[in-house]
């Protein structure tokens, strides 16, 4: 937790950018289970709204939940993270988080716990953040359907914490959590005015070491959207270490996709739920990947 207090997991004061904003965010896999997906919550103190999302992916069965509520952000903290559907609930700092949804449909519970230090990404390329970190743990939860019936997962999830500026215009960016047996490999690649920016590392529960180098080749799905489906991430971190990762959808269902229209365009972000098979680890491991494209008309 090398440069983070415990208060840097509550809500931080913001700055008078309108823009500015502070999110919470996590995902989990249960490739067993067939258990798959991620929820933030998004603080925008400024505009003033909040954003909550929630993707839950049963199988081949997808539950979304998206909500942009409008007006002053609630002083309790626990009372800003809960919306009646949606809420996460702060534990121990660091340690353990809790996540409830209700619907309809189902209620899900998610507990996470800390298996690796939190990192802390640095400035990254400065557009999308003032302080981001990362962190790998183990997850448990259930799904309860109305008929009674209760489906339970375990497995793997990655957590991300970021609070400053957010400019979601940038030309791209790939991101990228590997989970594997012993280490997590965190990544965010921005591609701002023609130059990339490298922010992430590689994650154990006795040492990070931050990498270094990247090379991205996505491959698109076929058709009107242009869905990326797979890709071939190369790394190498500060150690001099390799690693190649070659990720692909769990299932042609576990994905989101948010266009948002902007004055001059339109950002089109996809964010999936993948299995990430390691060459030189000779494992498969789970997690996230994630891309936004801004398409500019003028």
């Amino acid at each position: 937790m090398k440069g983070f207090t415990d208060h840097d997991d509550y809500l931080h004061k913001p700055t008078k950018h309108k823009d500015w904003r502070e999110s919470f965010y996590f995902n989990w896999v249960d490739l067993q289970a067939q258990v798959s997906g991620f929820s933030t919550i998004g603080i925008v103190p400024n505009a003033p709204k909040r954003e909550f999302v929630f993707a839950l992916f049963v199988q081949d069965t997808p539950e979304f939940y998206l909500t942009e509520p409008e007006g002053p952000i609630p002083k309790d903290f626990y009372q800003a993270l809960n919306d009646g559907q949606l809420s996460y609930e702060l534990v121990n700092p660091f340690t353990d988080w809790r996540i409830h949804y209700q619907s309809p449909r189902i209620s899900a519970e998610i507990q996470w716990r800390s298996r690796f230090p939190a990192y802390d990404f640095g400035r990254g390329s400065g557009t999308s953040w003032g302080r981001h970190l990362e962190q790998s743990g183990t997850i448990t939860g259930h799904i309860e359907y109305p008929d009674g019936r209760t489906h339970h997962f375990k497995g793997y999830g990655q957590r991300d914490k970021s609070w400053g500026r957010r400019n979601w215009h940038i030309d791209e960016w790939f991101a990228l959590q590997a989970q594997f047996d012993d280490l997590m490999i965190g990544l965010r690649y921005d591609t701002v005015k023609g130059k990339g920016h490298l922010s992430g590392c590689v994650s154990l529960a006795t040492e990070t070491t931050p990498l270094v180098k990247i090379q991205l080749e996505t491959e698109f799905e076929e058709g009107t959207i242009r869905k990326p489906i797979k890709a071939q991430t190369q790394l190498k971190d500060k150690k001099g270490r390799t690693f190649t990762i070659h990720s692909q959808l769990i299932h042609p269902v576990t994905f989101a996709r948010y266009a948002r229209p902007f004055k001059g365009g339109e950002t089109e972000l996809f964010e999936e739920m993948v299995t990430h098979e390691c060459e030189e680890l000779e494992q498969t491991g789970t997690g996230l990947a994630e891309w936004l494209f801004t398409h500019k008309t003028k």
